[in-house]
């Protein structure tokens, strides 16, 4: 496999299912030492994690988190901040607790995991990748809150890059499209047209899934990207255009 990662810390956020978990897997074959942040206990981890709790809500708990982590691995040297919620609500219909509902755990969460990591991954010159959305360049309706909180991602990433540039941190976010996910299916049982509406936007047939994005972040977290840093890459199989 490329892209190998032997030895490799790396902390998952939103570990518990999709894109997060997908990670983590690729990320154990590649012979990475993996900690998958988990918002429910009780949630499976594949064999040969460390499940850390995990709400990127709570101070503490995360705090908690990289301190476990720094115990069992001695060390930190790849944050990806997956952890995400997107409920679907009109702008005029929201509720203002509904919009800092979003931005709590999409950007401020993001916000805190990587402030909290950033002491671990100074010492290891590491790297953090954050997880965007092609949302913010497209317009959904429904998704104002969840646009407005990747954008605040983006803008992140590239503040971050400039400030830890100095202590070799780089700093990276992927911009995903369409991943067929458990989440996604449960929200969209209808998946023939699902298929139908992303299979009409993209330049690609078929649909990404988790393992078929993971190489994306194993490139980023790999030292063939060490000249990458404060970019924002996006993967959705041609779906939007810069």
């Amino acid at each position: 496999m490329s892209f190998e990662l032997n030895g490799r810390v790396c902390v998952v956020t939103g570990a518990d299912e999709g894109v997060g978990r997908g990670i983590v897997e690729g990320f154990i074959q590649r012979g990475a030492k993996v900690a998958a942040g988990l918002y429910h206990a009780k949630s499976p981890v594949p064999e040969g994690a460390l499940p850390i709790v995990m709400d990127v809500t709570q101070r503490e708990q995360i705090a908690a988190a990289f301190q476990k982590v720094i115990e069992t691995f001695g060390r930190i040297d790849v944050l990806i901040n997956n952890a995400g919620i997107y409920p679907r609500k009109r702008a005029d219909e929201m509720s203002p607790e509904e919009w800092l509902e979003v931005m709590e755990t999409n950007l401020h969460g993001t916000w805190r995991c990587c402030h909290e990591a950033i002491p671990y991954l100074k010492q290891s010159r590491g790297r953090i990748i954050n997880v965007g959305s092609i949302t913010l360049r497209l317009g959904f309706a429904d998704l104002s809150h969840y646009m407005a909180s990747k954008g605040g991602v983006l803008g992140l990433t590239r503040g971050l890059a400039r400030d830890l540039g100095g202590h070799g941190i780089r700093v990276n976010c992927v911009n995903l499209g369409a991943v067929q996910t458990e989440g996604e299916k449960k929200l969209f049982p209808d998946q023939s047209a699902v298929l139908e509406l992303v299979e009409g936007n993209q330049c690609l047939k078929g649909r990404m899934t988790p393992q078929t994005v993971e190489p994306v972040f194993a490139f980023l977290a790999s030292d063939l990207s060490n000249d990458i840093t404060g970019q924002c890459l996006t993967v959705d199989r041609g779906w939007s255009h810069e």
